[in-house]
This record gives C-alpha cells, sequence and structure tokens, in this order.
C-alpha cells in the first residue's frame, strides 16, 4: 500500500527562506487601534452626505406640495374625506388653515352627490340649518414628490410635462405647474382648450394632449355606484335613464342604491345620462323634512370639489347677517364653464356573441359615436352631425377589441381635444387611420361651438350615452368624467380684480351664477372669451389644472397696477424664462399617512 506523503493540513512545516512569513511587529506602547474605525465611519459619511448633495443638487430631489393649484393630479394641505351620504371619497382645499383664524376651512362638498359636510361640529352646532353629519377631520400634508433634475439638462421641456419652477417674481420661491406653451409659440384659450400658432402660420391648430396623458387628468362628474338612498326616497330622479328595453336590477344598503342592467336582444335601446346634481339647497331642505324643488337638467360644468371649502370668515359673515345655514358653498365655485369634452365610462359583461355595443358623447348637438361589434371584436369610430341619423361617410376608424370573447370588461370612450379615442380595461385600442378631427371643417366656427339641445334631441343635456344594438349585455357601473377646462382669463381683461383672488372666470361679462345650471342662461356662454399669449426664445407658458384656482401665467404681468399688496414683487410677462426650470415632477412619492406614518400606498403613482 503507497504511503500517503501529504501533509495534514495544519501540520507544521518550515517553509523556503525565501517565503517565511514576516514576525508580528508589537504594538506600540501609545497606539489606539479605535482611531482607525473612527476615521473610517467620518469617510464613510462625508461620502455618503456629498453624494446625496449632489444627486440632490443635479439629479432628483423631493419636493411637498403646498397648494391646491394642481388638484386633482397633486394636493396641498387639505382634507381627506368619505361622504356619510354616498360614500364617495374626495378631498378639499385647506392650504389656507394655517393662516389666521378666519382662513379656517370648516366645510365642503361631495363632488358626486353634493352633501355638504361639516368639518367642524362647534361651528354646525351653532347653526340653526347644519349638515347633520358632522365631524372634526383633520388636515393632511400635501403630496410628497420626486423631481428629475437631469432631464432638462440633456432634453427638450415637451407640452403637458409637469414641471417645478423658480417663481419669477421670488426666486427664493418654488413653484409646480403644467407646462403647456413652448418657445417661439403663441398660445391661445378658447372654450377650455389650447391652440397652438408657430412662427409663420396664419391659423391656430388645437393642442392635443398624449393618450397617457389624456387618460390620467380625467376629472369625476359622476358614478353610479354613488346614488345616495336618501335622494332616491325623497323622490329625486337617477341621472341614467333606461330605454323601455332594459332590465333594471336594484340593490340597497343603508345609504346607497346600486342599480345594474340587462339589455335584451332585440333591437336598439339606450342608456342616456342626464346632468342632474342636487343643488346646495336640496340637503338642507331634506335634512330639515321639507320636500325638495324641482329638478333642473343642466350642463356638465367645471365642478372641482376641491375647490369647495367653507372658510370660516364666509361662515361668520353668514352668521352675522342672521344666516340659518351657514354651511353654504359660493356659487362660483360650483363650475362656472360648460364642459363638452367628455368621457363615458362603463363596465360591462358580453354575454353573447353577437350584435352591437355603443357609446356615445354629445357635444353641441353633434354625436360621436364607437360602435363594438361583439362577434368579431372590430370597433368603429363614428361621427353623426347635428340633425342628421347616420354617421359622416368620410370618418370611418377601425380598430381591433377582445370584445368578441364573453367576458368582463371596462369600456372607456373619450371626445377630447377634437380626438375620439377607446380603452378596454385601461388599454388604449389602436385604429387603422387618424381619430382626430377638424372642428371648424366640419362644423363651422368654433366660436358657434355652443350647447344645443331640442324637443326631438335631448343634446347636450343627455351627453353620455351607452347602448346596445341586438345584443345581451350587462352593464355594472357607469360613470361619466370631464377633461380639464383651461379658462381664458388674462391679468387685465378684469383690472380691479384682486391679484391674490382665487376665482378666474371665462366670461366678457360679469357672471354671478354658472350659465351651465340653467338654460335660460345659456346666451352667456357665447360670450366666452379667448386671449393670447406670444412666446419668445427661451420662454415657456405653464398653468396649474385646477384652472378656476390657480396663479399661473396667465394671471403674471409685468406692470403692477392697483396694487393690493406692494411688499410682493412680480414676474416680468406672462411666460417662465427657461433658466427658472428646476425639473420635472415624475412620481407621489409619499402620499399622506392614516393616522401613523406609513404612507397611503395606493395613492403612490406617476405624474403625468
Amino acid at each position: 500500500m503507497a504511503k500517503n506523503n501529504k501533509k495534514k493540513s495544519g501540520s507544521n512545516v518550515p517553509l523556503p527562506s525565501s517565503r517565511k512569513e514576516p514576525e508580528a511587529e508589537s504594538p506600540k506602547p501609545n497606539a489606539h487601534p479605535s482611531q482607525s474605525a473612527v476615521r473610517e465611519t467620518f469617510e464613510s459619511l462625508a461620502i455618503a452626505f456629498i453624494l446625496a448633495f449632489l444627486i440632490r443638487t443635479f439629479v432628483v430631489e423631493p419636493f411637498v406640495i403646498p397648494t391646491g393649484s394642481m388638484s386633482p393630479a397633486l394636493r396641498g394641505v387639505h382634507k381627506d374625506l368619505e361622504c356619510p351620504q354616498c360614500g364617495h371619497r374626495y378631498r378639499v382645499n385647506a392650504s389656507q388653515d394655517m393662516a389666521p383664524q378666519q382662513e379656517r376651512c370648516v366645510g365642503g362638498m361631495c363632488p358626486m352627490c353634493r352633501y355638504t359636510m361639516a368639518f367642524d361640529t362647534e361651528a354646525a352646532a351653532k347653526s340653526k340649518v347644519a349638515p347633520k353629519l358632522a365631524a372634526n377631520e383633520p388636515n393632511y400634508s400635501g403630496d410628497r414628490i420626486i423631481v428629475n433634475k437631469f432631464q432638462y439638462s440633456f432634453q427638450e421641456p415637451e407640452r403637458w410635462d409637469v414641471v417645478v419652477f423658480k417663481y419669477p417674481g421670488n426666486a427664493t420661491q418654488n413653484y409646480i405647474k403644467r407646462l403647456v406653451g413652448l418657445p417661439e409659440e403663441t398660445l391661445r384659450i378658447f372654450g377650455g382648450d389650447l391652440f397652438v400658432r408657430h412662427v409663420g402660420e396664419k391659423q391656430f391648430t388645437i393642442a392635443r394632449k398624449p393618450p397617457a396623458t389624456a387618460y390620467a387628468m380625467r376629472q369625476e362628474v359622476h358614478d353610479n355606484q354613488r346614488n345616495p338612498r336618501k335622494l332616491r326616497e325623497a323622490g329625486w330622479p337617477y341621472r341614467w335613464q333606461a330605454d323601455d328595453g332594459w332590465k333594471v336590477d336594484v340593490a340597497e344598503t343603508d345609504r346607497l342604491t346600486h342599480r345594474t342592467f340587462q339589455s335584451d336582444k332585440a333591437g336598439e335601446q339606450w342608456l342616456r345620462y342626464f346632468h342632474t346634481p342636487p343643488d346646495k339647497a336640496v340637503w338642507p331642505i331634506l335634512e330639515q323634512g321639507g320636500e325638495i324643488p324641482s329638478v333642473n337638467k343642466q350642463l356638465v360644468s367645471d365642478f372641482n370639489s376641491y375647490n369647495t371649502r367653507i372658510m370660516q370668515l364666509y361662515y361668520n359673515r353668514l352668521a352675522g347677517q342672521g344666516a340659518s345655514n351657514r354651511f353654504e358653498v359660493y356659487d362660483s365655485v360650483l363650475g362656472m364653464h360648460w364642459v363638452g369634452d367628455l368621457y363615458v365610462d362603463a363596465n360591462v359583461e358580453v354575454q353573447q356573441n353577437s350584435g352591437e355595443l355603443m357609446l356615445e358623447l354629445v357635444e353641441s348637438g353633434q354625436r360621436f359615436r364607437a360602435t363594438i361589434d361583439l362577434k368579431s371584436g372590430q370597433a368603429t369610430l363614428g361621427i353623426i352631425p347635428r340633425g342628421q341619423t347616420a354617421p359622416a361617410s368620410d370618418f370611418a376608424p377601425v380598430g381591433e377589441t377582445p370584445l368578441m370573447t364573453k367576458g368582463s370588461y371596462r369600456v372607456v370612450f373619450g371626445n377630447v381635444d377634437d380626438t375620439l379615442r377607446l380603452w378596454i380595461d385601461d388599454k388604449l385600442v389602436e385604429f387603422d387611420s387618424a381619430t382626430t378631427y377638424d372642428w371648424e371643417q366640419r362644423f363651422g366656427n368654433r366660436e358657434d361651438c355652443l350647447p344645443y339641445t331640442s324637443d326631438d334631441e335631448p343634446g347636450d343635456l343627455s351627453p353620455a350615452r351607452v347602448g346596445t344594438n341586438d345584443a345581451l349585455v350587462a352593464v355594472n357601473r357607469l360613470r361619466v368624467e370631464r377633461d380639464i377646462y383651461y379658462i381664458a382669463d388674462k391679468q387685465g381683461n378684469a383690472p380691479s380684480r384682486n391679484p391674490e383672488e382665487s376665482i378666474v372666470s371665462d366670461y366678457g361679462i360679469d357672471v354671478y351664477r354658472s350659465p351651465a345650471a340653467d338654460q335660460r342662461d345659456w346666451d352667456t356662454i357665447a360670450t366666452r372669451q379667448a386671449v393670447e399669449f406670444p412666446l419668445k426664445e427661451d420662454q415657456f407658458f405653464v398653468m396649474g389644472d385646477n384652472s378656476p384656482q390657480s396663479s399661473d401665467a396667465r394671471l403674471w404681468y409685468s406692470v403692477r397696477e392697483n396694487s393690493y399688496d406692494g411688499a410682493k414683487s412680480q414676474p416680468g410677462g406672462n411666460y417662465l424664462e427657461r433658466q427658472l426650470l428646476i425639473g420635472r415632477a415624475i412620481s407621489v412619492v409619499w402620499p399622506h399617512p392614516w393616522y401613523h406614518v406609513v404612507p397611503n400606498v395606493t395613492d403612490m403613482r406617476r405624474i403625468r
């Protein structure tokens, strides 16, 4: 048996002299080994601090939204609420609660059922007529966002970016708005839309939002899952009315009435939306045991619940006047402008692969339709001019959808920025030809785009519809949404206005109530004004999404007249200089927490 000549590991084998390990030095009597660790820790912290400083300075930086000028996309200090009547979650501006006591927010209105909620039980107790469902609601901090400061170093800013910048009137103050105007063009605002004319061009063209941006900027109008039972029991009509061919199932809870709709297979039948929100007098009457007033069909307006705050100052003023109800919302924040750019949003269940599903929107009496063949899944877009029954022959884009398969789908159809779009389960449907149209070529002057109704056709009083033709379909949820309405106002149009006043108007005359709320006032809509803003090299135009309450480039001016606060510096004109751009807002990374330090992760979102 051969001997194993390998030495065991760890055996004491002498090394050649050239490979002998040096003898360890004895530590010096006065040495402190911990000094090295302390130095390394300090160096690591210094490097981390320098890296954080460099990243914050040149790459990304967190910001906190202070106000509601970008609502509903971004929110400043606010109340986060659940309506006690319909259960809808909504927010109300509370950014002035840190100001003197009279600016404190004590109430606000739900966008779905228009119930005015009291946020202060003490104030509610002092009012003879007050919302019975009152609660002391806390304030929540503004959204915390991340801003990409590096992007514009190698890429030009794009229209519709949400940007953070130094306020031209005070470089120590940061603002956040949406960038809507680019250098060396003229921006025009009219009828809630934006139009652009480049150098050398004679005509303005509409500025169209990219599909993802348009989809993200939708604002809620109505959700049929938020029908308060108290309104139904009082006789208030449902906003969605069904033709006789629909079977309607009703389910009730303690506070809600929910309806679902089942079509039969025979013929064409429609569900029609009528905009009949309760006015501010309805709920106080119901809570006092009175009878509801007559119901008035309205136009969809630019109502934004975020703006419906009732301030302590207004409450005190009503108290001084001896008003029995001190929780009244200003008429001017109930939506002063008619909005024609809408979405209809339906959750449907396809039960048989035959027939057609139709979605229709109306603007100025013109009908815009998406028809989906449930056998092939093909979707066809069409435009039916006012007074006609058949779609125009020169506009018929075709796209493919999955609706030839039985199942449940969310279908969203929009008519926004003179563009028709269709989404299935939040995915945009691609069409074989352009889905844009030129309003003036098809319908005439844009100034004549006014609300329309007649004895034979409700027109804009029924602006959203869902229908079937020889199809078996169940409709489980119906929503109506609207696009942002940009108000055509400009400093100098109303020189007596306090520059710090929040409400701006589209009209060339004084208006004290919404023309959208009463057909007798529709003539006022014809007085809408247009404003134009020429931009030079390296000049941009920025606006807030909350157009009625945004102090943006529309209201900036070069010469301060009728000064209300001479201590405040002002910008140089209706533009933002390139050098004042800080970066692009990327995402909301830290929404407010619910009563603890962990943020509400469901509100984390990308900013579009």
